[in-house]
C-alpha cells in the first residue's frame, strides 16, 4: 500500500456568539482556551504538518492558539472551499426566533435539511460538493504528508462524507464537537485498494 496522506480534522474552538445563533458564513472570533487544554491538543498533532484554515477568523484564531503552545506547522494554507455552510438570510438569527416567526421556508427546510437550501444560502449537500475537489487537490499536492485542517463542524462532516462515501443525510447526523479531532488516511494507487481509512471521529480534545 502506498504512503498515506494523513488528515487531522480539528473543529475550531467555540465561537463568540449568543447560544442558538446561526453563524455559518458570519465571521466571528473564537473564544480563548485554557493553555493546558491547548497543549494537550497540540501534543496530538504532528510537527511539520500542512496547516489548513478557512477565511473565517475562528479557524485562524484556533490555529494561533495552537501555535502559541509551540506547535509548529511547516506550510500554512487558507482554503476557501472548507469554509462553513452558508445559511443565507438566516445568518445572525436564532433557530428559536425563526421557529417562533413560523416562516414557511423555515418549516419546509426541516423536511429535508441535508438537501434544502435556506433563502440565499446553500444546502449541506452543496457543501459536500464544494469540499470534495479541494480534498482531492490537497491529496495531490501534499501526498504522503500530514494535513491538519482547522475547520468547521459542517465542513468536517462534509469531508467525512467524502471519506466514507456517505449520503449527505447520513453525514449530517455525525457529531463534531468544538476542538474535537477526526482522523483519516488517504491512500493513492490502484482502485482495488481502499482509498481511505478512518481512524477516529469526534475524539475529545486532549484525550
Amino acid at each position: 500500500m502506498n504512503t498515506a496522506t494523513r488528515w487531522h480534522l480539528l473543529r475550531h474552538a467555540p465561537a463568540v456568539v449568543v447560544q442558538g445563533t446561526i453563524y455559518g458564513r458570519t465571521d466571528v472570533p473564537a473564544k480563548e482556551q485554557d493553555p493546558a487544554l491547548l497543549r494537550g491538543i497540540a501534543d496530538r498533532l504532528p510537527e511539520n504538518a500542512v496547516l489548513v484554515t478557512t477565511p473565517l477568523r475562528r479557524t485562524a484564531d484556533t490555529a494561533r492558539m495552537l501555535r502559541d503552545t509551540g506547535w509548529a506547522p511547516d506550510v500554512e494554507i487558507v482554503e476557501d472551499a472548507f469554509r462553513e455552510q452558508d445559511f443565507g438570510a438566516w445568518e445572525g438569527l436564532s433557530h428559536a426566533a425563526l421557529a417562533e416567526a413560523g416562516a414557511a421556508d423555515y418549516r419546509s427546510f426541516w423536511d429535508d435539511p441535508a438537501r434544502n437550501r435556506p433563502p440565499g444560502g446553500e444546502s449541506f449537500a452543496d457543501l459536500v460538493e464544494r469540499v470534495s475537489p479541494a480534498v482531492a487537490d490537497l491529496n495531490g499536492r501534499f501526498g504522503g504528508r500530514d494535513i491538519v485542517l482547522v475547520g468547521h463542524g459542517g465542513s468536517i462532516r462534509a469531508i467525512l462524507a467524502v471519506v466514507l462515501k456517505l449520503k449527505p443525510e447520513v453525514a449530517l447526523s455525525l457529531e463534531i464537537a468544538p476542538l474535537s479531532l477526526s482522523l483519516a488516511d488517504h491512500f493513492p494507487g490502484a482502485a482495488a485498494e481502499p482509498s481511505w481509512r478512518l481512524r477516529g471521529v469526534n475524539l475529545p480534545a486532549g484525550s
